[in-house]
């Protein structure tokens, strides 16, 4: 019979929520110095809604991720408010015809979050093989749409997503155009600091590693820390399961769509559109209301 942990059986400040500030003042001093900053000033101009998302507990992340240094703290910060104004995630709901122009943007199942890890942490699962947008400003925001909804579906004691790469299809055919894997790499080391519990590089053929080279230099130490490389055999009961089982649950499988069928051509293994998009977007009403109700308190 297998036994499960009943406490997360890695650092629960760098994998599932961060700690509270080391140095309070910390905060101060960068909020301090990011009213009093000429780009923060010019962006405001633009995009006022950067301001109610630099609440403390963002500061916060961007100063774990830059060990408490300030100065290095409000350089990251500064890249991150630039990311979003011209991203502008917040505003994506709002777009006409949301759902249906997201709707196909995941039809295949490259980018989903379908719930969370038995630590509460939600799950997105990418998989760049089934790519169907040659728009690449609609499919990175498609990207930073769902880590956004990743973060907006936390519950208490949890700030950290899981990320599962799926690669067992991978090839130098369908590997992701350069500017893609630059901003991706850019959103989650840059833009969502300290949002990152682990990623999990799932089955990467050979020729991954000549890809994994040109690219590892744009992942910082902590970030790469939190990579996990599953290779060899996954089958139930065997040395990469009890690994998967004890960081994700015992429906790793299930829930990431690992060794699943694909359901449909072209489509990641055990993604079901049909079934996930109207789910998704009952989640994400259910987000929307509970955070018009928390702004009306």
């Amino acid at each position: 019979m297998a036994h499960f942990p009943l406490s997360p059986p890695f650092d629960v400040s760098v994998h599932l929520n961060s700690p509270p500030p080391e140095k309070p003042n910390a905060v101060l001093e960068l909020r301090s110095a990011l009213l009093t900053n000429a780009v923060y000033t010019a962006l405001m101009d633009t995009y006022p809604e950067v301001s109610a998302w630099c609440t403390d507990q963002q500061l916060t992340r961007f100063l774990i991720a830059r060990n408490f240094n300030v100065a290095h703290a409000l350089k990251l910060l500064l890249s991150a408010l630039e990311w979003r104004a011209l991203r502008r995630p917040e505003l994506v709901e709002r777009m006409p015809g949301f759902e249906e122009v997201f709707g196909k943007q995941g039809a295949t199942g490259k980018v989903y979050c379908p719930g969370t890890d038995r630590w509460g942490r939600p799950v997105l699962v990418l998989d760049n093989t089934v790519e169907n947008s040659s728009d690449a400003d609609g499919r990175l925001l498609f990207l930073a749409w769902n880590l956004e909804f990743a973060c907006r579906q936390m519950g208490e004691g949890v700030d950290k997503y899981v990320v599962f790469l799926h690669l067992g299809r991978f090839s130098i055919f369908n590997a992701p155009p350069m500017r893609d894997t630059r901003e991706t790499i850019r959103m989650v080391c840059q833009c969502y600091p300290e949002r990152l519990g682990h990623c999990v590089i799932y089955r990467p053929p050979g020729v991954f590693s000549a890809f994994w080279s040109a690219v590892k230099g744009l992942v910082d130490a902590r970030t790469a820390s939190k990579l996990v490389f599953v290779t060899g055999d996954v089958a139930d009961g065997s040395a990469n399961d009890a690994r998967m089982t004890a960081l994700i649950g015992p429906d790793w499988k299930a829930i990431t769509g690992a060794e699943q069928p694909v359901h449909r051509p072209k489509s990641s293994p055990g993604y079901r559109h049909a079934e996930y998009w109207p789910a998704a977007m009952r989640r994400l009403r259910a987000v929307q209301e509970r955070e018009a109700a928390s702004a009306a308190a």
